[in-house]
């Protein structure tokens, strides 16, 4: 049972892993960044994972929150190459009238029930990737040589959302731009979103996103997976980096282990808020 959730706390964690519009016309999204730019992502995500075992429904309350740092170290030929490292990790959750914390700060929660939690991961805290991407947000490389043993999951948590894919040339309030975003390694899950530029500011961009999800192999694990996400992303005008989002994601998942296949729905929040350090 605990090996099943943990699953589903990866598969969740992976995909994650928007006043008024002024005489601006028409925009062109680009990352515009500097070498030694550091910028702190925080996320608190919320979800109820409900599954069937042993004949019984049960649902597990979670709320999780995500702690990250990203820093710019080289800027070559259009390449933004950064060191990405997690920080913070904490969790509750509660089934069953049971209840597991876990915080990666607090070592009184590494054992007991929060030992296999926190074996996952207490690997990738403090440690740091280096990932790069091109200025429209596309990742083309990422190195995970200093955490091998985890890079299923360290490379599931950067192929989220955090950075948005632009489009190129300028675009106008209510055009609409559309991409398909598959983790580098380790996992057959398929992200389709299409996004919709819905305001312009002096300082910000408003976005909304519609996505599908879908997949048969999870972090090693076979499964199928449908879903469906939306959103709204605040962008700063000038950088292209995330301010803060907001998104909702509607899962539907079948898990064949030891033979069994289990189905569960998972519905998440997540929001997400970034400055500049």
């Amino acid at each position: 049972m605990k090996s099943i959730i943990s699953r589903m706390t990866i598969i969740v964690v992976m995909m994650f892993t928007i006043t008024v519009s002024n005489a601006q016309k028409a925009v062109e999204l680009t990352y515009n960044l500097n070498v030694g730019d550091k910028y702190e992502f925080n996320t608190e995500l919320n979800q109820d994972i409900s599954f069937d075992a042993n004949g019984q429904t049960m649902t597990l309350e979670q709320v999780m929150s995500f702690q990250m740092g990203t820093e710019v170290n080289s800027i070559t030929d259009g390449l933004i190459m950064q060191d990405l490292k997690f920080e913070k990790v904490s969790m509750n959750q509660k089934i069953f009238g049971m209840e597991l914390n876990y915080n990666s700060e607090d070592e009184s929660t590494w054992t007991g029930m929060g030992a296999q939690i926190a074996d996952q991961f207490n690997k990738i805290i403090g440690l740091s990737i280096n990932f790069g991407m091109d200025n429209k947000g596309s990742i083309e490389q990422i190195d995970l040589s200093k955490v091998k043993g985890v890079d299923d999951l360290t490379n599931n948590l950067t192929s989220g959302s955090n950075y948005a894919l632009y489009p190129e040339g300028k675009i106008k309030v209510g055009e609409s731009w559309e991409k398909n975003i598959k983790p580098l390694k380790g996992s057959e899950m398929k992200v389709f979103i299409k996004y919709t530029l819905l305001k312009i500011t002096k300082k910000q961009v408003v976005i909304s996103l519609d996505g599908t999800l879908s997949g048969n192999v999870v972090d090693g694990t076979e499964v199928k997976l449908d879903g469906v996400t939306e959103g709204e992303l605040i962008v700063d005008i000038n950088t292209g980096m995330l301010v803060n989002s907001t998104m909702d994601i509607d899962l539907t998942i079948e898990i064949e282990q030891q033979g069994m296949k289990i189905p569960a729905n998972i519905i998440s929040t997540s929001t997400t808020t970034v400055v500049k350090k």
